[in-house]
């Protein structure tokens, strides 16, 4: 940062022509109504997505281009519709267009440079002054931003290297900085780009902030000073990371946390979007879930969350349309950049990129039975094949990557203490988890409406796929204990991850000839019982086929010992002596007579009707609604307390060949 700050008694006033044009001729273009930018916003928008009210017909028409482009500044920032809507407006109002302009200034200065020292002492040429070179400069400038002409660009580089020995100047410096920070944009120099919007900030913003002796930064004596903040704004965020992808940014970062302190002069009724801009990035700098003051990744994330509050209210909306489908793709897109520029998969901004992205995946797929007709819908038909496997896996990878720092160092991470740590860790395991049951329900719905074989065996496959990979993460993550990092609520997961592949695995068992689909869903099916024993609809389903089959001894082996452990179980009755809830007496209830349930379990006797199922229907509900439900808890506590036991199913999962000789 400049050290060497001048004093006011040094400065010039940094725009005397405007206010002298101001005074005698009535505002210019960009002065003559208040430029309304209505930002509504709050995270950082796409070159296209906000549109600006257009500047009013001046009170005093002004039949010249320089005092538009002494102020072109306020403007600047302006996408190119913006900025092309206001060429055209001025044209019509000058009278020239500004390629004209361009040309005929270009010719000028062009004739004065080539002119010989004796054309010059006989005083007939005219001699320009500064400001027609940092005119045409600018000129060369808005033709750019509104054109994308790198020969505009390349020429006003030239025109203000007229004018370095004046580039302390703060206009001057800050024209030269900003042309040749585009220019390093156009070759993606991300060196010379965080270089080039340091010069602006110190040798243009800094010396119109000290203009007045004892001025607060929050209120920077020169005017032009709100306009340069939100150029500094959308040339870092908009332009350069938004919509050039540039890379290695980070270093700006400690500008936005100066521009927060800053008044960017925007109304309150007009949305404030760089304001919000502003603060959004400097409060992600510090935010517990996030990588701490890495410019490129908080921006991406902030665009990828505005995006996916868009692409939700149009799925909710307007179903899968082509419109929701672009903005959906470009939510997803901004999670991967943020993702690529997190510190490291093990980082906590990596947890969040990653479980963004996987939230808004299963929003869209469990929306996919409703919107079978929509023009989008082939689109997001292809989330579950792609998600449900790769993605999935990514996930699960950087998961188990956080996991290692289950028993300390999860600082290393960027998190500042254990409890937030634990948070990101069971938000990340919840989003895995639901992405493949959402996927899972996704594949049921195609199989229960299958007919034949190849469609059956066409969708099974990747159904079988997606859940088994998570009921394998989980297994390896609880094999010897149940680590913190796992939330309680990944029990119940894997029962509902269960109860859908025992069902796949049921239907294609009829057209096998062999036992291998049969053995693995009554493995699923017994799995799914022991990780929700809270379910005797399911059960009785299972000892009806079981008996259908002549292998109901399969049930008396594996479920009637279940039942008796759950009711003797000491994990039970501590949870059950410290709730008083419906839910808890409901619980109570069916553990006391669990055993003669399943002994009944189509619930003929009397015994067998005590397990109404209807109230354990609700729970099912409630907890995949609900993953801070505490019976989550006690499903959690009854899982450890039977995996250190040896019991029938715990055989029988280190030796699934145990039913080999009974099927």
């Amino acid at each position: 940062m400049r050290t060497g700050a001048l004093k006011p008694v040094d400065l010039r006033v940094v725009f005397p022509l405007v206010v002298l044009l101001s005074l005698l001729v009535g505002a210019t273009a960009a002065h003559a109504a208040e430029t309304k930018k209505k930002k509504t916003g709050t995270a950082a928008k796409s070159s296209t997505a906000i549109k600006a009210e257009r500047p009013q017909p001046a009170a005093v028409p002004i039949r010249e281009w320089g005092p538009y482009l002494d102020v072109a500044y306020e403007l600047t920032y302006w996408d190119r519709t913006e900025i092309r809507e206001w060429r055209e407006k001025s044209e019509r109002q000058i009278g020239e267009t500004l390629a004209a302009y361009i040309t005929e200034w270009n010719g000028k200065l062009a004739d004065s440079a080539d002119s010989t020292g004796a054309d010059r002492v006989d005083n007939r040429l005219p001699i320009y002054r500064e400001r027609d070179y940092l005119r045409l400069a600018i000129a060369l400038t808005v033709d750019y931003l509104q054109s994308e002409n790198l020969e505009s660009l390349n020429s006003a580089e030239q025109i203000l290297d007229k004018l370095k020995e004046k580039a302390t100047m703060p206009e001057v410096a800050f024209w030269t900085g900003f042309v040749k920070a585009l220019q390093a944009m156009e070759v993606n120099d991300s060196p010379q780009f965080v270089a080039r919007v340091f010069d602006i900030w110190n040798n243009a913003v800094m010396y119109i902030e000290q203009g007045t002796a004892g001025t607060a930064p929050r209120t920077p004596s020169g005017k032009s000073a709100p306009y340069l903040y939100r150029n500094i704004v959308n040339l870092v965020v908009n332009q350069a990371i938004i919509e050039r992808k540039m890379r290695d940014l980070n270093a700006l970062g400690p500008l936005f946390l100066m521009l927060r302190d800053r008044d960017l002069a925007e109304k309150a009724d007009e949305g404030q979007y760089m304001t919000s801009l502003v603060r959004r990035i400097a409060d992600g700098f510090a935010a517990p879930d996030a990588d701490r003051y890495r410019l490129n990744f908080t921006v991406a994330v902030t665009e990828a969350q505005r995006l996916q509050k868009i692409a939700t209210a149009k799925l909710d909306t307007q179903g899968m349309t082509d419109e929701a489908q672009r903005v959906f793709e470009q939510s997803r897109l901004f999670d991967d950049y943020a993702l690529k520029w997190a510190s490291s998969h093990r980082s906590s901004g990596a947890a969040l990129a990653i479980a963004d992205y996987l939230d808004i995946t299963s929003f869209a797929i469990q929306r996919l039975a409703d919107n079978g007709k929509a023009p989008a819908y082939p689109f997001f038909a292809m989330l579950p094949a792609h998600d449900g496997s790769s993605t999935l896996l990514k996930a699960m990878d950087i998961f188990n990557d956080l996991a290692a720092y289950t028993n300390g160092g999860w600082e290393k991470a960027g998190y500042a203490n254990r409890e937030l740590y634990l948070k990101a860790t069971h938000r990340l395991w919840r989003t895995i988890m639901e992405l493949a049951l959402w996927t899972g329900d996704f594949y049921q719905l195609k199989l229960d409406e299958a007919t034949d074989p190849r469609t059956i065996f066409a969708v099974a496959a990747p159904m079988q796929a997606v859940l088994n990979s998570y009921l394998d993460f989980f297994a390896a993550q609880t094999s010897t204990a149940f680590p913190e990092v796992v939330p309680d609520s990944a029990c119940f997961g894997a029962a509902e991850a269960a109860e859908k592949l025992a069902h796949a695995y049921l239907r294609t068992y009829t057209y096998s000839t062999d036992s291998a689909s049969y053995n693995l869903w009554f493995v699923h099916r017994l799995q799914a019982a022991e990780l929700f024993p809270l379910a005797p609809r399911e059960i009785a389903q299972s000892a009806a086929v079981l008996q259908r089959d002549g292998r109901y001894n399969l049930f008396l082996d594996y479920f009637l010992p279940l039942a008796d452990r759950f009711k003797q179980s000491a994990a039970v009755q501590k949870w059950l002596e410290g709730q008083n809830s419906d839910t808890a007496a409901a619980v109570r209830a069916y553990a006391g007579t669990i055993d003669r349930v399943f002994a009944d379990p189509g619930g003929r006797s009397s015994a067998g009707r005590i397990a109404d199922a209807t109230p354990f229907q609700r729970l099912r509900e409630e907890l995949q609604r609900k993953p801070d439900h505490p019976v989550h808890k006690l499903l959690k506590d009854f899982y450890v307390e039977e995996m250190g036991k040896a019991t029938p199913y715990t055989r029988l999962l280190k030796d699934a060949n145990r039913l080999g000789g009974r099927l």
